[in-house]
């Protein structure tokens, strides 16, 4: 008989190293550095954040690395236990086309573009030693069936709904289990003192985030949104220490406060809502500023909104920290894997004001059911409060890209 969990009918790893399709990579990322370089008056720190994102494919295993395929997953917990975290969510459209060749039907672009990663050897992916995949959609929910062809792979699963009341409990004894396993991996428990030291690491990053954003509040051409999500995802998507990115990222805030605008802008001001933009899928986020729009808040779970938030407590024990990083990573989600969309609209609604927005987009990702269903009741309770909302829907070809360009053009001129 087999053992509990283990998938009899496992195959061997797929492999598909094309070096065409290598090569599509690698343009598009080039691509999109050169469209990030040609930002007049950018921040001479954005260099690092640009070199990060580069090598992060490259960076050999210092540690015991795992791979998380969402925001849902506490990476203090990995840290904690002496091991390497990153990303491994792709947005690169010729990823996709290789994810293709096992999935083949209608599924995300996210998840084709992820499986795609896996099929080169050279790959951030190919170095992780496990894989934490939370069980967020049935996209996930069956590419970790995929990848446990390739890697050890945790599932973690998540409550239908977000009421710490009924559920608390229960996502604590799922923490401790992710503990255990990360501690299997690395070979190293996390203990009170080290959770604390890595909470402490995540609590300085959003620190200078949130600094960041409010001067971007203020004068968002300070830095654009662009760099702003290329900055933050290098923390990511790449398995180099934090503490590198955060000496990084205070020379960054010393530019950006510098920064004194020639003019007062009259550029709209926009919220960007929905699904997540990886990486180098900054599609809509090019055609926004290229139509004369920046965009000053975000709730998307690749942005700045993703590292906001610290986990915070007053208590010291090693249970007190693991229910703060569940009530900042899982509770305190505005992910639409839940039955209620209710924080996300309520961070809506917060931002627009706070940011002092014009206008909000409502970004889904084609074949993403879950931020679809939710389009309906987030346009109209912004309409009911008379607020400009456009949805756009759209995956990582570039083929839509002027009728997009024509359809934000109009938003725009209404705002």
């Amino acid at each position: 008989m087999k053992p509990s969990g283990q998938n009899p009918y496992r195959l061997p790893p797929a492999q598909a190293d094309n070096p065409g399709n290598r090569k599509k990579q690698q343009f598009l990322e080039d691509e999109q550095f050169r469209r990030l370089a040609e930002t007049p008056g950018r921040p001479a720190a954005m260099a690092f954040f640009e070199e990060r994102l580069r090598r992060a494919a490259a960076v050999p295993p210092a540690k015991p690395r795992l791979g998380l395929l969402c925001n849902l997953v506490p990476v203090e917990l990995i840290l904690a236990a002496g091991g390497e975290a990153v990303r491994l969510d792709c947005g690169n459209s010729a990823s996709v086309m290789a994810g293709e060749e096992i999935l083949s039907g209608d599924v995300c672009p996210l998840a084709k573009a992820t499986l795609g990663q896996f099929l080169r050897p050279d790959s951030a992916a190919s170095a992780c030693d496990a894989l934490i995949v939370p069980a967020t959609c049935d996209a996930k929910r069956k590419l970790a069936e995929l990848l446990a062809d390739y890697k050890p792979v945790f599932i973690l699963s998540l409550p239908a709904d977000k009421d710490p009341d009924r559920h608390a409990a229960a996502v604590a004894a799922e923490l401790r289990r992710l503990a255990a396993f990360i501690a299997g991996v690395t070979g190293r428990a996390a203990t009170r003192a080290s959770l604390r030291a890595a909470m402490a690491l995540t609590g300085r990053r959003s620190d200078l985030l949130r600094r960041i954003q409010a001067v971007r509040w203020e004068k968002p051409r300070a830095l654009t949104a662009r760099d702003l999500f290329a900055c933050v995802q290098s923390s990511l998507l790449s398995p180099e220490p934090l503490d590198t990115w955060l000496e990084a990222a205070e020379r960054l805030l010393v530019e950006v406060e510098a920064y004194t605008p020639e003019r007062r802008s009259l550029r709209p001001r926009l919220l960007l809502t929905g699904a997540p933009m990886v990486w180098p899928n900054f599609k809509v986020l090019n055609l926004l500023e290229e139509c004369g729009a920046d965009v000053v808040a975000d709730t998307l779970c690749t942005g700045v909104e993703s590292c906001l938030e610290p986990a915070v407590t007053d208590e010291t024990s090693f249970d007190a920290l693991l229910r703060a990083l569940a009530s900042r990573s899982i509770f305190g989600a505005i992910c639409p894997c839940f039955t209620t969309q209710t924080t996300r609209i309520n961070r809506v609604l917060d931002l627009r004001e706070q940011a002092k927005a014009d206008g909000v987009i409502n970004y889904s990702l084609r074949l993403c059911q879950p931020f679809d269903l939710e389009s309906y009741r987030l346009e109209r309770v912004l309409k009911d409060r008379r607020f400009p909302v456009m949805n756009l829907r759209t995956d990582y070809s570039l083929e839509d890209t002027e009728q997009l360009r024509v359809r934000l053009e109009a938003f725009l001129e209404t705002l």
